[in-house]
Order: structure tokens, then C-alpha cells, then sequence
């Protein structure tokens, strides 16, 4: 890696350590994760010459607690050794937020880059968050708001929060043991950035014009709700319903029956539409959507191993395609093979996959290989085959520090050997600074 790239990796340490300083300085608690690895492969320019490809990454989880006030923040910083990878050195912040617990005993206030999770609502705001608990925490209800963040994760400002805004809400109930009931709303603008290019004329002479594409447009509204009876089994329900284009984009219903203590017997529906937004110039293809109807049973053959089978119909249209998936599941591994066949091609394969630790968990081996052979099109294309498989160990002689390692191989159509590694070193803190001060009481 050039020195150019290293000063462009090095940017975010400023912001880094503006962040402890202003955790630590108050803070009763700091907690963090600092996670550094990279992922290597050989790519070949042509048959005779190749090169090695590595990106590194930074990963930083920090936070900060003064009694009901705390700092979170987590970011990522990754660079590459190639120009074609983007080897510049890039930030990504996914969440950086102060958050105020309990205001009054019933609301939780964020305020900052904010995770959003929340029914239909997901995604990343620079913006509020307010979360609402009542009738001993029987009734949850969320609000947020702020400027939708792109998927780069690099704040615009506020000067477009008209064309760039998620904002929405999430009301939770547990009415009574055993149940949930959500219903959750949320509505999203995404500008896209303006282009020049050129167009025909009524002449047909081409024309170098700069195109404005309109705003995409999200406005969904959401209601789940689920129900577990003891241990006998459970119930499960959604829907997603964009108001824009007034369809249902998700449908879904599933149940869970015990019959014994050791087995359980599954069924599942899943009714999926193509999530386009408004505005979109995909919207003015025409499209089908698709239904799942999915069966399936788990036997537990001891408490740390449990075997189970699958099996799926998936409707396109006219089109069907159907599924198997069986195997056996444990403590320290999994054996399982999955075939499909019909319209989204045939596929048949095996993978087995183990660890063991040794010395208390200070060191855990792990192992897997897999084999598979498909075929795209059901008459024109002959079947191919893939094999591949990975070794690796985790290594934790402290309790706060973790080396992951790994190399993966596979052989296919296209790669003879294609041999990657994967490295990680990560290392976890929680400091006690003070302890909050009591107030109130007497003797």
C-alpha cells in the first residue's frame, strides 16, 4: 500500500480519539470492541499473470455511560491494495448517538446518527429517536425522524431534508402472556444525483442534456402479531402494505406445534412482491409475485443434537420450484444436504461443517467442506460442479483478546484453486470509573 494510502487509512484516528475524550472525560463506564482484520485472494489478470488482493478493515464499538446519559458509537474503516477495489481508505459511521434513559420514567431519547429498527422502519437517520414505555412496559411506542443517510453512510446536511428524510413509528402491545402485537409506519425519500447524457432529438441528433431523476418514494405500512401457548407451540402473522402503489408487499403466516417434548412439526406461507419504490424506473416493468408454501419437522435426538427436514414449494407466476433440505444440527457441528429443482434450476448439495474447543475454549478448531452440482437452465445447460472447503481456529488465551484465522479453497468451472485467507484480532474493555452517587434516603 502506497503512503497516500495510508494518510487517506489513517483520517478517521482524529474522530476516534475525539470520541474517547468525550466518553471518557464523564463517564462511570467505558466499554468497547476494537476488531482488525483482512480478507486476501489471488485475482488473475490474464491466464499467465495475477496479483494479491487485500482489504483490511477497523471496526470500533464504543460506549460511554454517566448514570442516565451514554454515548454509543460504532464505525468501520477499510482500504484495499488495488485501484480497481477502491483502495482509498474509507469511514463508514453507523451509529454515533448520545442517548437520555428514562426521562420522567417513560421515554428514552437518541439523538444523533441513529440505527433505525422498527417494523416496516429500518435504515440509518442523522436525526431523533423518542421510545415511550407504558402500563408497566405493556405498551412500547417508538417515533423517529431525521435526513436519510445513503448507503456510503456520508452525511448530505439538512439542505435537502425534503428530498433525503426517513421518518415513521412503531407501536408494540403484550396484551396478555405469551402475545405481541406490532403495527408500524414508515416513510422514506431518496434523491438521486443528476447526470448528463445525451438524447435523441425530434431530429434524432443526439443532444447532450443533464437528466434529473425524481425523488423514490417509500410509504409502508406494517402489522405483525404472534402468539406462543406454554410449550405446546406458536403462531405467527405479517403484513406490509406500501400506500403509494396501494399493494401488499408481504405477506406472511407460520405455526410451530410441539406434538412431544422432542418433536415439532412447522408450516409457513410467504407471499413476497418486488420491493420497488415509487418513482423508481423499475416501476415500469411489469412484474409477478411470488407464494411459499413451506412444511417441515425437528426431532431433538438429544439435548446438543436435534435433526430436521424441510421441504418448500415457491410458485412464479405459472412457474414452480420446489425444495429439500435435510440434516442434523449439534453443539459442534452440522451434516446437511439441500436440493431444488423447477424453475429456478436445479441444484443438489452437501456440506458438513465442526469445531471442538480444546483447553477450556482457549482454542477452537474448526473445519467444513462442501460439494454441490447445478444446473441453470433445465434443458440447454449441461450440470457443473463445486467443491470447497475451509480450515481455521479461534484462539482466546485472554478473556479480552480473540484471533480468528482462516483459509478457504474452492474448485469450480471458473477457478482451478482458488485459495483465500481471512484474518481477525479483536479485543473487548469494560471500565469502572465511579460509581453513581446515592440521593436521598436517611437513616
Amino acid at each position: 500500500m502506497d503512503g497516500t494510502s495510508m494518510k487517506q487509512f489513517y483520517r478517521f484516528l482524529p474522530l476516534v480519539l475525539l470520541i474517547v475524550s468525550v466518553v471518557q472525560l464523564p463517564a462511570q463506564q467505558l466499554s468497547g470492541r476494537f476488531s482488525t482484520s483482512f480478507y486476501s485472494w489471488e485475482r488473475f489478470t490474464s491466464d499467465s499473470t495475477s496479483d494479491v488482493i487485500t482489504r483490511a478493515y477497523q471496526n470500533i464499538q464504543l460506549d460511554g455511560a454517566y448514570n442516565k446519559l451514554s454515548f454509543h458509537t460504532t464505525l468501520t474503516g477499510s482500504m484495499g491494495s488495488a485501484s480497481s477495489l477502491s483502495s482509498e481508505a474509507q469511514v463508514r459511521v453507523y451509529g454515533a448517538y448520545l442517548q437520555w434513559k428514562r426521562i420522567a420514567d417513560v421515554a428514552d431519547l437518541n439523538v444523533g446518527r441513529i440505527p433505525i429498527f422498527a417494523g416496516v422502519g429500518n435504515g440509518i437517520v442523522d436525526g431523533i429517536s423518542v421510545k415511550f414505555h407504558g402500563w408497566d412496559e405493556k405498551v412500547i411506542a417508538t417515533g423517529y425522524g431525521g435526513m436519510n443517510v445513503g448507503p456510503a453512510l456520508a452525511s448530505r446536511g439538512f439542505d435537502d431534508f425534503d428530498k433525503n428524510f426517513l421518518v415513521g413509528g412503531q407501536v408494540i402491545g403484550y396484551l396478555f402472556d405469551g402475545s405481541r402485537i406490532g403495527l408500524s409506519y414508515m416513510n422514506r425519500n431518496r434523491s438521486l444525483s443528476s447526470y448528463r447524457t445525451n438524447r435523441l432529438d425530434s431530429l434524432f441528433n443526439p443532444v447532450s442534456m443533464i437528466i434529473c431523476p425524481d425523488v423514490r418514494k417509500e410509504q409502508l405500512l406494517g402489522f405483525d402479531a404472534s402468539y406462543a401457548y406454554k410449550d405446546y407451540g406458536s403462531v405467527y402473522g405479517r403484513c406490509d402494505y406500501e400506500i403509494n402503489t396501494q399493494a401488499v408487499l408481504r405477506g406472511e403466516a407460520s405455526i410451530r406445534a410441539n406434538s412431544t417434548s422432542q418433536l415439532a412439526v412447522t408450516g409457513e406461507y410467504i407471499y413476497r412482491a418486488p420491493r420497488v419504490p415509487y418513482h423508481s424506473f423499475f416501476s415500469v416493468f411489469e412484474f409477478e409475485a411470488l407464494n411459499e408454501l413451506c412444511g417441515g419437522i425437528e426431532y431433538s435426538i438429544c439435548p446438543s443434537m436435534a435433526a430436521f427436514g424441510r421441504v418448500a414449494f415457491v410458485q412464479y407466476d405459472e412457474e414452480l420450484s420446489r425444495r429439500l433440505t435435510i440434516g442434523v444440527n449439534s453443539t459442534y457441528g452440522s451434516i446437511q444436504y439441500s436440493g431444488s429443482n423447477g424453475y429456478s434450476g436445479q441444484l443438489a448439495s452437501f456440506s458438513v461443517e465442526g469445531m471442538y474447543p480444546l483447553f477450556e475454549k482457549k482454542l477452537i478448531p474448526t473445519i467444513g467442506a462442501s460439494f454441490a452440482t447445478y444446473r441453470l437452465d433445465r434443458i440447454n445447460d449441461t450440470r457443473q460442479e463445486i467443491y470447497s472447503g475451509s480450515l481455521g481456529a479461534v484462539v482466546r488465551l485472554l478473556s479480552s483478546f480473540s484471533f480468528d484465522a482462516q483459509v478457504q479453497w474452492a474448485r469450480n468451472k471458473i477457478a482451478e484453486n482458488d485459495v483465500r485467507a481471512f484474518g481477525k484480532i479483536s479485543y473487548w474493555f469494560s471500565h469502572v470509573f465511579s460509581k453513581p452517587q446515592q440521593t436521598g434516603g436517611g437513616q
